[in-house]
Formats: C-alpha cells, structure tokens, sequence
C-alpha cells in the first residue's frame, strides 16, 4: 500500500500527502510515549521533593543556625581584635612615655654628677 501511496505523489502534490499514514501513527505515538514518560518523571521528581523536603529544611535550618554562630564569633573576635589594638596603643603610648621620663630622670642626675655615663669613644671600642 505505501508503494501505491508514493506512486500516487506528483513532485507538486503537498508533503503530507505523500507521507504514509502509518508514518503519522508511529510518530504520533512516540510524542505519546515520552509525554507519558515525562509526566511518569514529573511525578517522581515531585514525590521525592515531597521525601525530602522535612530533610532539606531541617539542614536548611541547621546551616542558618550555624551561620548565625559564625557570625556572632566574627562580632566578637572583631571586638577582641578592636580591644587590643587599644590596648597596644595605649601601651606604646605609656612605654614612650616612660621613655622620655627615664631619659630626663637621667639627664637630671648627669647634670646634678650623681650618674656618669660613659662617654662612647670615637674610635669604636667599648
């Protein structure tokens, strides 16, 4: 019968029309059969997003939790940080000043010839 249909096509007449009719039928249920197949894979994917949807928004909530948790240490450790740098400020600011205080304590008692110090020599040797 195809072998009739394909003589009866003129190089004019329209493609369909050439086409076997069973050619149609195999087509169209290909198009069925994957349909069927995607509508079978929506409702798996779709079942199992229901499965485990408990299990995402439990670790979904763990990791919020957790990233809470790292962020109040990085706060405190950021205020740690901040502290001691203060403090090592203030630090170099005393021991500066106990600098200058030791250098005029000892400038004082040069003058008053109760401290000698030794006079570096020009030749370099102690």
């Amino acid at each position: 019968m195809e072998v009739e249909e394909e003589e009866r096509c003129s190089p004019h007449d329209h493609v369909d029309r050439c086409v076997p009719e069973s050619f149609f039928d195999r087509v169209t249920q290909g198009l069925r059969d994957d349909l069927e197949h995607e509508r079978d894979r929506r409702l798996q994917l779709a079942d199992t997003a229901l499965k485990h949807r408990p299990e995402f928004a439990f670790a979904q909530l763990e990791n919020e939790r957790a990233l809470t948790s790292l962020r109040d240490e990085l706060r405190v450790a950021r205020g740690i940080v901040d502290r001691s740098r203060d403090e090592i400020t203030a630090l170099q600011t005393l021991v500066g000043a106990h600098h200058r205080e030791h250098k005029a304590l000892c400038e004082m008692l040069e003058r008053e010839g109760v401290l000698h110090r030794k006079k570096q020599r020009t030749d370099g040797t102690a």
